[in-house]
């Protein structure tokens, strides 16, 4: 892959409206200004030590960890001495809305790694798929083959899959219990992932999880840092949010995103966004009619 580096020059703008990757290797490079960027930006490690500040904390990272930044994080980049690689993946907001579908928010690993932490740790078969879809992608985009543009959009696709799968289940080790308890708390945690549309109550997953209703709360907080209805709920107001970005109708959704009628729904977004359905699909028409 030698013929794959790029050069490094310090940060710089994104220049294609759709996504960038780099592959960067450097000796002794030195502590990098603090930034921010307005798209989306997935790091990792491939070689050396380095470690990021970000909200005035140290996020150190070894060997095929991946860091994920939304937009509009702060955050300052230190490498250890010696050699260092990485690959830096760059996605425009709207780009990455358009390979999302109705039910699938590509987003949501992103979204959750402002709430739970940016830095994710894959189990080692899982860091082997990431890295090997991301040379992939390195291949295509230094290539001319027939089909480049969609095998790209589709190794994409492949990855963010891939990340959102992983991120879903990143428990910091710190927080993971290692006896039965824990183990339930991780299957229950799967579950609302792939159900939380559905009608998800406490006595459900208590029934169906044989655990107490006080453990089953006071260690789903401490696991995630929210409540079970919070968590249910902010995956509600991303797909919500998602929705309408592909142009639904408010009155249509409510359904797909697990509310029994359209009030309840309507309060919940307002609170949560800050601004009604009809608003807030004003604003983000109008931010990407400004970006385009």
């Amino acid at each position: 892959m030698n013929s794959c580096y790029d050069e490094y020059t310090g940060f710089q703008p994104m220049l294609s409206s759709s996504m960038e990757i780099h592959l960067y290797r450097n000796k002794d490079l030195g502590p990098q200004e603090e930034h921010f960027h307005d798209f989306y930006e997935m790091f990792f490690l491939v070689e050396g030590k380095v470690t990021f500040l970000i909200d005035e904390k140290e996020y150190a990272m070894n060997r095929e960890d991946v860091l994920l930044l939304p937009p509009g994080i702060f955050h300052r980049e230190i490498p250890g001495p010696g050699y260092y690689e990485r690959v830096l993946l760059r996605l425009n907001p709207w780009y990455l809305n358009r390979l999302s579908t109705r039910k699938t928010n590509l987003a949501s690993c992103f979204v959750f790694s402002e709430e739970r932490g940016y830095l994710l740790k894959a189990e080692p078969f899982e860091r082997d798929r990431i890295r090997a879809v991301l040379y992939a992608i390195l291949r295509e985009t230094k290539g001319s083959d027939f089909g480049r543009d969609v095998l790209i959009e589709a190794e994409l696709k492949r990855l963010l899959i891939l990340l959102n799968r992983c991120w879903s289940l990143n428990i910091p080790a710190e927080k993971a219990d290692t006896q039965d308890g824990g183990k339930n708390l991780q299957e229950i945690l799967r579950y609302i992932n792939q159900h939380y549309t559905e009608n998800i109550t406490l006595d459900l997953l208590c029934e169906k999880f044989y655990i107490s209703k006080f453990y089953l709360s006071r260690s789903f907080e401490r696991l995630t840092g929210q409540s079970i209805y919070q968590y249910i709920l902010e995956k509600r107001m991303i797909m919500a949010r998602q929705l309408l970005l592909f142009g639904e109708r408010p009155t249509e959704i409510y359904t797909l995103c697990g509310f029994t009628n359209y009030s309840n729904f309507y309060r919940a977004f307002k609170k949560y966004y800050g601004m009604s359905p009809s608003c807030f699909l004003k604003n983000i028409t109008s931010m990407e009619q400004m970006t385009w």
